[in-house]
């Protein structure tokens, strides 16, 4: 026997009876079914009943240390009125008339051989040498067409060694199971300190009930061979408006973390059920008291540059608010909150991608939302830098002070002015971007760091009911 199949097998045996189902971001399960089987020595059909009627059954897989699967034959044939009445077209039916309360029309029954259907209802009917149309009674049929099943099933034909009861494990891939996770951050008045609840948000939509599963999700992009036409209809995503009446309720850690390949993979410590069409939410962590930092963003996209016939074309600000480099309108500053992901700040997990909502409580103590965004999945020690919105109070102003084009090289003096007409000091951002080949800082008002080739960020105190100027002037080869 080859090492990995004994292996294999060895596992098997040690496991426990039960389904695990291990669910994926991107749509998609593994199933494994574990059961004891009551075998009969020799070749045997059983139908493997409760699989998914999403299965991809090129993938099922059958294990069993007594028998050995010689065929898998996924059958979805399932009894129905229709179904019934097809499998009978043609053949001998009783249709039975019931006798009126008054006695007027007694019992009736009727045989005859069906020769038409629409749908669920006969249409034509031979008895007794005649043709009846629309007959009326209910149908009773002599007997259950063969290969008709009462739930979706993988139908296994089996090749035992022995009489008896035997372990066996049932494995395949699925779609129309999916889970993604969901953030409910509470910020405190001060803005420095934040309550993070991590919830898993989870759906199913395979057609079949899964019971007292031994759950486990994996987080990362998982490539996988996309098939031309799906199984079933995608499910639209629901918006889980209400995570925040979760908000006050105490988690124990519901999940263990651990790296799996290049992902990461979280198993649920208990049981659960995902019944077919449901949605439900699970806690995956609970962080209380984590610091961040609030600070306003004033960014700018691009710079005048020349277009391919020489002349000057303005670089138009991507969004709802975009306006022209140089033109001197004002703009709002965005709100950005900065959560450390670290141990030492009551996290350090690895963060499964998902949205974050925020919330803040008013004077009189009630939560009111002030903002959401999607982060990615995001890795133990990295931040998260929030964005929430635009600031009422915040606003920025950029104008060009002078600007020259010489030949090839062209120097300008940029000047961003920020106004703050809250009660308090903010800290803020100005980030611009100069995309040139060649470009040199000559002077600026205050020091700046270089976050890349073509991206500098200067960092401002604005103060309460105040304003603050940047400008800087450079000299760029176009």
């Amino acid at each position: 026997m080859k090492p990995a199949l004994f292996l294999a097998l060895a596992s098997l045996c040690a496991a426990e009876p039960g389904l695990e189902i291990t669910v994926y971001n991107s749509g998609r399960a593994l199933v494994k079914d574990h059961r004891s089987l009551e075998l009969s020595k020799g070749r045997s059909s059983l139908p493997w009943e409760d699989v998914a009627q999403t299965i991809d059954a090129s993938s099922a897989v059958f294990s069993s240390p007594a028998a050995t699967a010689l065929e898998q034959n996924y059958r979805y044939d399932l009894i129905s009125r229709s179904v019934l009445l097809q499998k009978y077209l043609g053949r001998e039916v009783t249709l039975v008339e019931d006798a009126t309360p008054d006695g007027k029309q007694p019992l009736r029954e009727r045989r005859g051989r069906i020769l038409s259907l629409e749908g669920d209802r006969i249409t034509s009917l031979e008895s007794e040498g005649k043709i009846l149309l629309d007959p009326p009674g209910r149908v009773v049929l002599p007997n259950l067409p063969e290969g008709l099943l009462v739930k979706p099933s993988l139908v296994l034909d089996l090749q035992s060694s022995r009489n008896g009861k035997a372990e066996a494990e049932l494995r395949y891939l699925c779609s129309g199971l999916s889970w993604n996770a969901d953030y409910v951050a509470v910020l405190d008045s001060s803005n420095r300190h934040v309550d993070l609840d991590g919830l898993v948000t989870l759906s199913n939509h395979s057609g079949t009930a899964f019971r007292d599963a031994r759950l486990k999700l994996v987080a990362g992009d998982v490539n996988q061979v996309r098939e031309p036409r799906p199984l079933r209809a995608k499910m639209p995503e629901a918006d889980m408006a209400g995570a925040m009446t979760l908000r006050n309720v105490a988690w124990p850690p519901a999940f263990q973390e651990e790296g799996l390949m290049e992902y990461h993979l979280y198993s649920l410590g208990h049981p659960t059920t995902l019944l077919d069409n449901e949605q439900k939410q699970i806690s995956l962590f609970s962080a209380q008291g984590a610091s961040v930092h609030k600070r306003y963003l004033f960014e700018s996209e691009g710079n005048l540059n020349e277009s391919d016939d020489g002349n000057v074309v303005d670089v138009i600000l991507a969004g709802s608010d975009a306006q022209p480099q140089g033109t001197g309108a004002t703009r709002k500053l965005s709100v950005i909150v900065d959560l450390a992901n670290a141990d030492g700040n009551h996290l350090g997990m690895s963060l499964p991608a998902g949205r974050v909502r925020v919330f803040q409580a008013d004077r009189s103590g009630s939560l009111q939302f002030v903002g959401e965004d999607r982060i990615t999945h995001t890795a133990k020690d990295d931040t998260l830098h929030l964005a929430l919105g635009k600031a009422f109070d915040v606003s920025g102003t950029r104008t060009i002070k002078a600007s020259s084009t010489v030949k090839k090289e062209r120097t300008e003096t940029v000047s961003v002015t920020l106004k703050n007409a809250k009660e308090e000091a903010v800290d803020a951002e100005v980030v611009e971007h100069l995309h040139f080949p060649d470009w040199k800082v000559k002077e600026s008002s205050q020091g700046y760091d270089k976050k890349d080739a073509s991206t500098l960020v200067f960092k401002v105190k604005v103060p309460a009911h105040g304003h603050a100027e940047v400008w800087y002037s450079y000299r760029a080869r176009l």
